[in-house]
C-alpha cells in the first residue's frame, strides 16, 4: 500500500473550518508536484489545469477529493470558486 502524504489531512480540517475556499489554495499546503504525481499527471500539464480549472475531469477532481478526504461537493465548491474568478478576470 502506498503511503499518502500527511499534508492531505490538513486540507480537510482547513476546508471544514472555512480557511480554504478555493482549489488553488490547496497548493499552499501540499505541493502541486505531489498531487500531480498522485494523479499520474506531468507537472507541466497539471500547471495548465491549475490555470484552466474547467479542464479538470470530474474523475480527477473526485480523486483529489479522495486524497484530501473531503466530499465531492466540497471539491466542486473549491473548483467553482477558482472557475468564477478566472471567468471574472476575462470579463473585466
Amino acid at each position: 500500500m502506498i503511503k499518502r502524504d500527511d499534508r492531505y489531512s490538513a486540507i480537510k480540517s482547513m476546508v471544514e473550518a472555512g480557511e480554504l475556499v478555493s482549489f488553488n489554495q490547496i497548493f499552499k499546503i501540499i505541493p502541486k508536484t505531489v498531487v500531480a504525481k498522485d494523479l499520474g499527471k506531468k507537472v507541466d500539464r497539471f500547471n495548465v489545469l491549475m490555470t484552466h480549472v474547467d479542464e479538470f475531469t470530474l474523475q480527477e477532481l473526485f480523486r483529489i477529493a479522495h486524497f484530501c478526504r473531503i466530499d465531492e461537493d466540497a471539491i466542486i465548491r473549491l473548483i467553482l470558486h477558482d472557475y468564477r474568478d478566472s471567468k471574472d478576470g476575462v470579463n473585466k
